[in-house]
C-alpha cells in the first residue's frame, strides 16, 4: 500500500459519513462513561502509547476515527494499524491534521461552523477532539475527547464532554480555548462516493 492509498470505504452521502464518524468516536469514548487506560478499546485507540510520560492521546482519537472511516492516506493518517507501510511518528498527529490535509482543513472564521464528525483544533493549549454537536442557540458544544485525566481513577481517559460555545469579536471559543479550525471530513478526498 502506498502513502496515497484510496480510502477502504466510501460513503453515499455526507450525512452517512458524519454519522459514522460520530459513532466511531462515541464507541471509542463509551459516551460520557469514558474509557480509561487499561480498557481494551482505550488501548486500541491509543495503540498502547498513553503509558509514556507526558503523552496526550487527543490526536490518537482523531486518527482512530479517520482509520475507522476507511481513510488510508499515510501522508495524513498517523497509526501503526492502518494497513500501510509508514509507522506511527511522534509529534505529527496535529500537524498532519492541520497542514497535510490541504483544503479539507478549514481555518475558523466568525461566519463558518464545523459539523458533526469534524475534528476540531483548539488552543491554547493545543488539543483536537471530534465534534458530536454544536448548539449555538444555547451556547453549548458536545465533543468526544481523549487526552483527558480522570481524577477519581487517577488515569488517562477518553470521554464525551459538553462545554460552552461562544462567538467573540475575534474568535470562536470552545470552553476556555479558541477554536482555531477544523478538519472537514466531507472535504477529505475519496471518502464520499461522487
Amino acid at each position: 500500500m502506498n502513502a496515497q492509498a484510496s480510502p477502504a470505504r466510501r460513503f453515499v452521502d455526507e450525512a452517512t459519513l458524519r454519522a459514522a464518524a460520530v459513532e466511531a468516536a462515541r464507541f471509542a469514548c463509551n459516551g460520557a462513561a469514558g474509557r480509561v487506560l487499561g480498557d481494551p478499546v482505550f488501548e486500541l485507540v491509543t495503540e498502547r502509547r498513553n503509558r509514556w510520560k507526558g503523552y496526550s492521546a487527543c490526536g490518537d482519537l482523531a486518527h482512530y476515527v479517520l482509520r475507522e472511516l476507511g481513510f488510508r492516506d499515510e501522508r495524513i493518517l498517523n497509526r501503526d494499524d492502518d494497513g500501510g507501510r509508514a509507522p506511527w511518528q511522534s509529534g505529527t498527529n496535529l500537524s498532519r491534521l492541520v497542514f497535510a490535509t490541504g483544503d479539507a482543513f478549514v481555518w475558523a472564521k466568525r461566519d463558518l461552523r464545523p459539523r458533526p464528525g469534524d475534528i476540531l483544533y483548539l488552543a491554547p493549549p493545543e488539543h483536537v477532539c471530534v465534534l458530536e454537536r454544536l448548539d449555538e442557540e444555547h451556547g453549548r458544544v458536545a465533543t468526544f475527547d481523549y487526552g483527558l485525566w480522570d481524577n477519581t481513577l487517577n488515569k488517562p481517559v477518553g470521554r464525551a464532554r459538553e462545554t460552552s460555545f461562544g462567538v467573540g469579536t475575534t474568535a470562536l471559543r470552545v470552553g476556555a480555548r479558541v477554536l482555531r479550525g477544523w478538519l472537514d471530513l466531507a472535504r477529505l478526498p475519496g471518502l464520499l462516493a461522487r
